[in-house]
């Protein structure tokens, strides 16, 4: 039997790699949270918001499909994969003839968008077609985006080569420096006072200049040598790519077709696309810090691991770190989402109406976060292994579900809360079908040094909970919304680390950080 000291070092630098890439996306979270109260007071929560942030949502979505790790999913094993078997040249020469056909893919496929602006819109929100004012600002913001999608993407796929190679800093820290220049851009824009419509424009092609600084600082990178030299050759290599790219692709990329899909559903509700928006952008900073970790630095391993022992092991401990950062943020997101959401956004043009539906709306995706860790955890088993087929059929049942679920409780005073409770439903279906057939399959064989610490992070969540209802009765006043921004801070600052302090108390007390790889164990 191993023993424990000989995964120590193991353990200790993926946790070490999942901590670089979830300071990087922290830092990028951040800065976008900074962007999207700049966002929300240059905007509101009126019509223009509408438009501008159901344009933002393509690019949005592809930036959190590739940023964590949507395109590292099937590259990154099969260029292992060929540089194990025929030498780095020969897996040098794959990553060429890959980004070669992927830009000239992305050069035909942003022309059509560009010309097809209406009707892709109102595949991103339907309920626009009974606005049609609303529907040409979100054509023409649209239309001032789309450069982005070529650029970031071709960007993704060479960060996808570093992440093979485990150079993980550079890649992560991408997103943080677009959203610095979105910050950028919104404090000159603050500066000038200019209108919403204006601020949107300009807003919308400072997107796509961000997607050429992803580029530049990707190329900076991999310059010399590292970088591949583009090719429109195809291989063999290239066949097993799309065999399995395509598909894997679009199963690392159900959670943002379900968000696609909760769009739609708050489309039919006037302001609620925008409440939605920024909801999500709150429920994507713990999403966000696990899921690029699990997307990147868990995917190589497991891709190595998946040729020798088996990744069992690793999956465990990838879980049980995973839900032990997920359910604390879930607890606060419930509790504190009316605290969160007056602190984050409650300024200029966002008003009590707003704070209203983007709470509802952030307290529903708080009930879902912990199941969209264990899918995007439990789905890197099967890309790792080259075998998308169930990811992507799972992630059909939860987009599925999220149009079932939003169609029977469609509801206009309510859209958004409705659209964020549909996606929650539908990462449940995704986690459970995922991990059901894990275990059918006998590759997880859960041990009780695995469910012991989940469960303790269960019950100090519980505990975290008792304290952060406690600590709102004593800072009501504070929190109050018609009190200064600095006092509701301040406020929701306190109520932050308190329930941070009574969670890792308590979650020390119950051996929640057991089962983790938070320093070298001894043998």
């Amino acid at each position: 039997m191993e023993k424990p000291a000989a995964s120590a070092p193991e353990s200790s630098r993926l946790a070490r790699d999942s901590a670089v890439v979830g300071a990087a996306t922290i830092a990028s979270r951040l800065l976008g949270f900074a962007r999207d109260v700049l966002i929300a007071r240059l905007l509101g929560g009126g019509p223009v918001a509408d438009a501008f942030l159901a344009a933002l949502r393509l690019p949005n979505l592809v930036r959190r499909v590739l940023g964590e790790g949507g395109l590292n999913a099937p590259f990154v094993p099969l260029y292992l994969a060929i540089k194990g078997e025929r030498g780095e040249t020969a897996a040098r020469g794959f990553a060429g003839e890959a980004a070669g056909q992927i830009g000239l893919l992305l050069l035909v496929l942003v022309g059509l968008g560009e010309l097809s602006a209406p009707w892709l819109v109102l595949g991103l929100a339907g309920g626009f077609a009974d606005a049609p004012e609303t529907l040409a600002l979100a054509a023409s913001y649209t239309r001032l985006m789309l450069p982005f999608l070529f650029l970031t993407t071709l960007a993704a796929m060479l960060a996808a080569l570093l992440n093979a190679e485990k150079r993980f800093t550079v890649a992560a820290l991408a997103p943080a420096l677009m959203n610095a220049i979105l910050l950028v851009v919104l404090l000159l824009l603050h500066a000038k006072g200019v209108q919403p419509e204006t601020g949107a424009r300009w807003l919308a092609l400072s997107t796509s200049l961000t997607g050429l600084a992803h580029l530049v600082m990707i190329l900076v990178a991999l310059r010399g040598p590292g970088l591949p030299r583009p090719s429109l050759g195809w291989s063999p290599d290239m066949t097993r790519l799309v065999r399995t790219g395509g598909a894997t692709l679009l199963a690392a990329s159900a959670a943002q077709l379900v968000l696609l899909v909760a769009t739609q559903i708050a489309s039919t509700g006037s302001g609620a696309v925008a409440a939605l928006y920024y909801a999500d952008r709150v429920f994507q900073l713990p999403l966000g810090f696990v899921g690029v970790a699990m997307g990147t630095v868990v995917l190589s391993d497991m891709a190595l691991a998946a040729n020798r022992e088996g990744p069992d092991a690793m999956l465990g401990q990838a879980l049980a770190l995973g839900l032990a950062l997920a359910l604390p943020a879930a607890t606060a997101l419930v509790a504190l989402a009316e605290p969160i959401v007056s602190a984050l956004f409650e300024y200029g043009r966002f008003d009590a109406a707003d704070r209203a539906r983007t709470a509802a709306a952030l307290a529903a995706f708080g009930y879902g976060l912990p199941f969209a860790i264990a899918a995007k955890v439990f789905g890197q088993v099967y890309f790792a292994r080259r075998a998308p087929r169930l990811p992507l059929v799972s992630g059909g049942l939860a987009v599925l579900v999220a149009a079932l679920i939003g169609f029977c409780l469609a509801d206009e005073g309510n859209a958004a809360g409705m659209a964020a409770l549909a996606a929650t439903f539908a990462f449940m279906a995704q986690a459970c079908l995922l991990g059901g057939m894990l275990l059918r399959d006998g590759i997880w064989r859960p041990s009780i040094g695995s469910v012991r610490p989940i469960a303790a992070s269960l019950a100090a969540s519980a505990i975290m909970l008792a304290a952060l209802e406690l600590l709102l009765r004593l800072l009501a006043g504070p929190l109050t919304f018609d009190q200064p921004a600095l006092h509701r801070v301040g406020a929701l600052c306190l109520l932050c680390l308190g329930g941070l302090a009574s969670y890792g108390a308590a979650g020390w007390l119950l051996g929640a950080f057991g089962a983790l790889p938070l320093r070298k164990r001894r043998g």
